[in-house]
């Protein structure tokens, strides 16, 4: 059965229509998760002491296999064993694209303050703020997988 020439342009139009919108909203939601929020003042403009610090890129791997590994991880991928019971899932360092978006002065405003909503705990008060630049400065020494 075929449609007359109006109702197919239409039907086409309605398809593309539709695939355009779900293109748009992939975008979106990838935008909207990945995308920094902005940070609270005294985290703006924050400059990471120890870029490219052998040392403490060393010292963050202990900090990070201490701290950080039983839910991201001992290869940083998300995958610790307090992984599975925990949603959302940690974030996967080496995979995903939270190193890549994301600057140093974020980083540090969330492994201080933690994420509401999500098992990331605050470690303000418990990491000092050279040991939370330490375990940064391990982060940005991962190679993606």
């Amino acid at each position: 059965m075929s449609l007359p020439r109006g109702h197919a342009l239409v039907c086409a139009l309605v398809v593309f229509a539709g695939g355009a919108a779900a293109v748009g909203i992939a975008v979106w939601r990838y935008e909207h998760r990945y995308n920094e929020p902005e940070l609270p003042e005294e985290y703006r403009g924050v400059a990471n002491p120890l870029e490219d610090d052998h040392a403490a890129r060393d010292a963050g791997a202990r900090l990070f296999s201490r701290n950080c590994a039983p839910c991201h991880g001992p290869d940083a991928d998300g995958r610790g064993p307090a992984a599975p019971g925990l949603n959302p899932p940690p974030a996967d360092f080496r995979g995903g694209p939270i190193l890549r978006n994301h600057s140093d002065a974020f980083l540090y405003w969330r492994i201080a303050e933690g994420k509401h909503g999500t098992a990331m705990p605050q470690w303000d008060g418990v990491l000092t703020e050279n040991e939370r630049w330490e375990v940064i400065a391990f982060l940005r020494s991962l190679e993606p997988d």
